[in-house]
């Protein structure tokens, strides 16, 4: 008896030794993930949940699958969007049962809403404290993620500008692509845009002389694509400094605004959407 004990127990030793070994194979494939999702991410941060099937402010669409996150700290980000320790944003989650007030987590998102706050829609998260995620292959380490854009580059891209203002986004609605004759939609890509326009009433212009009447139709895609990444999305009364580019995406570059035809403008770059907090910045690097 004593015999068959110590050949069970062989056999359990054995075949733990075996698990132990194949587990590290497993584990390059969570690190591949991992650094899938860094990539893919737009905006990383590591927060506690403070509220479930909430919003942290107006115009996010509320739902069983929104929560409201406080940030403890800021992973990623572009420049063009205003995130720091002790904000509250808005994160549509793929699972609410796996959150509830008070759970730590890292979220790996991509932008959504911007407006009085940030709302993001969730592309991965891992659970528990605060924790760096692995950088995918290129890309900086987590501390040096920020995106912010240096002076000489924000200056290349208002150069390539047609106009730099200073506005406010009065309207947001979903642009309808027009069909040709023959029924076909005018403009197909397999990275669908979800093209939406944003009404910007401008303020002032830092660049390009003067705009046709006080507003501008600014066309951006809706769609989180990889193709779009780059690309700041709009939300009634966010305030902020745009690099317009008249539209030579969407394949329609003019639209009716107020029973006339008016251009079209875009901001589809990295930079080409600052907050006002950037307005002296951009103010001196125009005078370079």
């Amino acid at each position: 008896m004593n015999t068959s004990r110590f050949f069970l127990a062989g056999i359990l030793s054995l075949s733990m030794l075996s698990l132990s070994l194949l587990s590290p194979d497993a584990l390059p494939q969570v690190t591949d993930n991992q650094a899938a999702l860094v990539k893919q991410s737009s905006i990383i941060f590591a927060g506690t949940v403070s509220r479930v099937a909430a919003t942290s402010f107006a115009g996010v669409p509320q739902s069983a699958r929104t929560i409201v996150v406080r940030v403890d700290s800021v992973l990623k980000k572009p420049a063009t969007v205003s995130l720091k320790s002790g904000d509250s944003v808005t994160v549509e989650v793929k699972d609410a049962s796996a959150f509830q007030e008070g759970a730590q987590a890292t979220f790996y998102t991509d932008g959504w809403i911007f407006g009085s706050g940030v709302a993001v829609k969730e592309l991965g998260h891992s659970l528990g404290a605060a924790s760096e995620p692995v950088p995918a292959s290129g890309m900086n380490a987590p501390g040096q993620m920020q995106g912010q854009l240096t002076d000489q580059q924000l200056k290349d891209r208002m150069n390539e500008s047609d106009f730099v203002v200073v506005g406010r986004v009065t309207d947001v609605h979903k642009w309808n692509v027009p069909k040709t004759k023959s029924g076909a939609p005018l403009h197909v890509t397999e990275h669908d845009p979800d093209w939406h326009e944003a009404v910007v009433t401008v303020e002032s212009v830092l660049k390009g002389g003067q705009v046709k009447g006080n507003k501008v139709i600014v066309r951006f895609p809706q769609r989180n694509d990889v193709a779009w990444v780059n690309s700041p999305r709009f939300a009634k009364d966010q305030k902020g400094i745009f690099c317009l580019n008249r539209d030579k995406t969407s394949g329609a570059p003019t639209a009716k605004m107020g029973g006339k035809q008016v251009n079209v403008y875009t901001c589809l770059g990295h930079g080409d959407a600052l907050p006002l907090s950037e307005e002296a910045r951009v103010r001196s690097l125009l005078k370079k």
